[in-house]
């Protein structure tokens, strides 16, 4: 009998969990009941496979009042560690993005007790070698009008040069593909034959 208050808080802390991870960390159910069904056309099929947004993982894309977005998710039924809102063109709409649709991004994905900072811009997704030049990528990014925001529990979210949409991601994200880095250097050491 003991360990009902101690069942009792734990699901309080797990439901609490669930809703303060908003948009970003929502399993594809809770997407699908936000944004509708995901769509699945042969163009999603060929762009989720040639242009992943995290390699490895699963992905949905989703139409929602004049917006694509797409969500990756590391299990069936886990949460999104990854998304990208794309503003869609059409006749009458100005499809670059405006700060007060940035705004209303980070806003929707800010959950309860998080807050959004601006931070210099430095691409998680860079293959740049050394500082020295990942440092004047970074410089010549933010020159040029890339973005960069960072959430106070460790999420970012970013705007590259001439992209027209805003990536976000969880650090499981990046956590997720250090692990697939360091299984293919692994693979490259293993394969090279005993001389």
């Amino acid at each position: 009998m003991p360990r009902l208050p101690h069942l009792l808080a734990l699901g309080v802390l797990a439901i609490t969990q669930c809703i303060c991870h908003a948009r970003l960390g929502e399993t594809a159910i809770q997407c699908a009941d936000r944004y509708g069904p995901p769509k699945k056309d042969t163009f999603t099929k060929i762009e989720e496979k040639n242009s992943p947004l995290l390699k490895g993982a699963i992905e949905h894309t989703y139409l929602y009042q004049g917006w694509k977005i797409r969500a990756a998710f590391l299990t069936l039924d886990g949460p999104a560690v990854s998304m990208e809102y794309h503003k869609i063109s059409s006749a009458g709409v100005n499809s670059q993005l405006q700060d007060n649709e940035i705004e209303a991004i980070l806003k929707g994905e800010a959950p309860e007790g998080t807050s959004w900072r601006q931070i210099f811009f430095n691409d998680p997704h860079s293959h740049a070698e050394g500082l020295e030049q990942r440092a004047i990528e970074a410089y010549l990014s933010h020159v040029l009008g890339a973005k960069m925001w960072q959430r106070t529990d460790g999420a970012v979210a970013w705007i590259q040069i001439g992209f027209n949409s805003v990536h976000l991601e969880l650090p499981a994200a990046k956590q997720h593909e250090d692990g697939l880095k360091a299984q293919q250097e692994q693979k490259a050491r293993t394969s090279v034959p005993a001389f």
